[in-house]
């Protein structure tokens, strides 16, 4: 990773995960902003109308969330991705252990990684990755 601050937004309806996955990175850098949303609207929001200087360096969103999921996001981003100054990458983190939904990720650009919880050392090595 490198020295400068990047910002993550986790966007999962789950505060236990939240709270997990921010102790979780700020272990491997204390360079982080973790951003949480508990819901995708938020998240939307934030992007749209924030500023360009502080998009986050990945989004890490749940797939099963109320009102919005996460490939309703997917959809709402892909509206929004011409007007910001850079991609973003998405990974996916799910309990879902669904087939299906695994090769629905594999055929969205915007998903760079799909993760099942729970979290362990190897898949935040994953998400390392992005950062």
């Amino acid at each position: 990773m490198e020295d400068m601050n990047k910002i993550v937004y986790v966007v999962d309806d789950d505060e236990i995960f939240h709270f997990i996955i921010t102790k979780m990175l700020r272990q491997q850098s204390d360079q982080l902003t973790v951003t949480s949303f508990l819901c995708a609207e938020e998240a939307l929001e934030k992007l749209s109308s924030g500023p360009q200087s502080q998009l986050p360096a990945l989004i890490i969103l749940d797939m099963n969330m109320q009102r919005m999921n996460g490939w309703d996001f997917i959809e709402a981003y892909r509206g929004l991705k011409s007007t910001l100054k850079n991609t973003i990458p998405i990974i996916m983190c799910s309990s879902s252990v669904d087939v299906r939904d695994m090769q629905k990720v594999q055929h969205t650009p915007e998903l760079m990684a799909y993760i099942t919880k729970p979290l362990d050392k190897n898949k935040l090595k994953v998400i390392e990755e992005y950062l």
